[in-house]
C-alpha cells in the first residue's frame, strides 16, 4: 500500500492505484428517449414531476439561478475512501478555496437572494484554514448553512467553534462498527478517533441544546454485514436521541458518473440489473456546485471533465448556469436521450432501481436465516 502524504493542514495530497476507474470514459449511446413506462412514472410521480413544469420542462430552466450553492472549499482529504473517485478529482488537480473567491460566491448569492450554502463536495471541508471564517461569513451574510464531514479533524476546539453558529445540519460519514469495517471503507486507520470525536459533537450539542439537523451515515461497498448495519443504525440512533431530527441510514454506492468501473465492485448479475433500471429526470442538476478553484460542475456526482461547466472566474455565474453546456445536460434529461452527456450511465438518476432493491432484498432473507 502507498504511504500516505499529508500537506501542513492534514490533507492526503497523494493516490494510489487507479481505483477501478475507467480507462476510455466512453458512453453508451442507445436511447432515442423515454419508454413508455418512464412515461407513466414522469407524468404521475410526484417525486419526480416537482422538477418539470406542465411543458415537461425543468423548472429551473425558467428560475435562471441555483437554489442553492454547494461549495468545495478543498479537494484533498483526510480520508481515501474505497468508493471516491479521487484519482479523477486529484487529476483537476487539488487546493484550497481562495478566501477573497469565496468571499465574492457568497457576495454573489446574497445580492441574487439565494440564501443556502453547503460545504462538501469531494474533500474534506474541516481542513480548510479558514472554515471557520468562511462559516461565519456566510452567517454574517444571512445564508442558512450545511455541513458534510468524516469527522477525522473534528477536535473538541473545532466542533465547540461550529456549534457557535445555528447550521442547518451537519452530515458525518462514518464507515462501520469497527476498526476493520472502518478500514475497508475509509482507507485510513482513524475509527477510534472518529468516533471519539462524534460522541463527543453530540455531547456538546446536548449539552447547548442545539437544534442543527445530525445524520450519521456509512456507504455500503461489503464492508459491513447485514447485522452490523442493524447495529450502526440502532447504536448511532440512541446517541443522537434528543438531538433534533438525527438519523442514522445507510448510503448504497454509485458509480459517480461513470467515472467507477461497477466490474470492480458489483457481480455480474447486479450490472445485469442495472441495464434494465429505469432512467428519469435528475434533480442534482438543479443547484450549482463549484469547486476549491473556482470551476463550475454539473453535479455534485459528477467528476468527469465532461462534466464542466465553467470557471466563476472567467465567466458570470448567471451565465454558466444558463449556458450552453448546462442547458445540453437538462434538454437530454428531459427527453431521455442522453446523447453524449454522462447521466446516461450514472447510476444516481434511476427511477426504478433493481440493484438496490435486490440489496435489499437480500438484507431481509439474511436476517431470516
Amino acid at each position: 500500500m502507498l504511504e500516505i502524504k499529508y500537506d501542513e493542514f492534514g490533507g492526503i495530497i497523494n493516490c494510489d492505484e487507479n481505483h477501478g476507474l475507467l480507462a476510455d470514459g466512453k458512453l453508451i449511446n442507445k436511447r432515442r428517449g423515454y419508454n413508455l413506462l418512464e412515461k407513466f412514472l414522469l407524468r404521475t410521480s410526484k417525486k419526480i414531476n416537482y422538477l418539470f413544469n406542465a411543458d415537461g420542462l425543468y423548472k429551473c430552466r425558467q428560475e435562471k439561478l441555483p437554489h442553492m450553492l454547494r461549495l468545495e472549499p478543498t479537494n484533498r482529504c483526510t480520508a481515501r475512501c474505497s468508493y471516491c473517485p479521487r484519482t479523477i478529482v486529484h487529476d483537476w488537480g487539488t487546493g484550497y478555496m481562495n478566501f477573497d473567491l469565496y468571499q465574492r460566491l457568497i457576495a454573489w448569492a446574497v445580492s441574487n437572494g439565494i440564501n443556502k450554502v453547503g460545504f462538501a463536495l469531494w474533500g474534506e471541508p474541516l481542513i480548510h484554514p479558514k472554515i471557520i471564517d468562511m462559516i461565519d461569513y456566510a452567517h454574517q451574510n444571512g445564508l442558512i448553512i450545511r455541513l458534510s464531514t468524516n469527522a477525522i479533524a473534528l477536535s473538541d476546539n473545532l466542533a465547540r467553534k461550529l456549534l457557535d453558529y445555528p447550521l442547518e445540519a451537519i452530515e458525518i460519514s462514518l464507515d462501520g462498527t469497527n476498526e476493520r469495517e472502518y478500514f475497508l471503507g475509509k482507507q485510513v486507520n482513524q475509527f477510534e478517533k472518529v468516533t471519539a470525536n462524534v460522541l463527543n459533537l453530540i455531547k456538546l450539542a446536548k449539552e447547548n441544546k442545539i437544534q442543527t439537523v445530525f445524520n450519521i451515515h456509512f456507504v455500503n461497498v461489503g464492508n459491513v454485514s447485514w447485522s452490523n448495519t442493524v447495529k450502526y443504525i440502532k447504536f448511532w440512533k440512541k446517541q443522537f436521541k434528543g438531538l433534533n431530527f438525527a438519523s442514522s441510514f445507510v448510503y448504497d454506492p454509485h458509480n459517480w458518473a461513470g467515472t467507477l468501473a461497477a466490474k470492480d465492485y458489483l457481480s455480474w448479475f447486479d450490472r445485469l440489473l442495472m441495464r434494465f433500471e429505469l432512467k428519469k429526470p435528475c434533480p442534482y442538476l438543479a443547484g450549482l456546485v463549484i469547486n476549491w478553484n473556482g470551476d463550475a460542475l454539473i453535479c455534485c456526482n459528477n467528476p468527469q471533465k465532461r462534466g464542466f461547466i465553467g470557471n466563476v472566474s472567467e465567466q458570470a455565474i448567471e451565465e454558466i448556469y444558463n449556458g450552453e453546456k448546462r442547458m445540453k445536460y437538462l434538454i437530454e434529461n428531459e427527453k431521455g436521450t442522453f446523447k453524449d452527456v454522462d447521466c446516461l450511465v450514472c447510476s444516481v438518476n434511476t427511477v426504478w432501481p433493481l440493484l438496490y432493491i435486490k440489496k435489499r432484498i437480500t438484507k431481509l432473507f439474511s436476517f431470516l436465516f
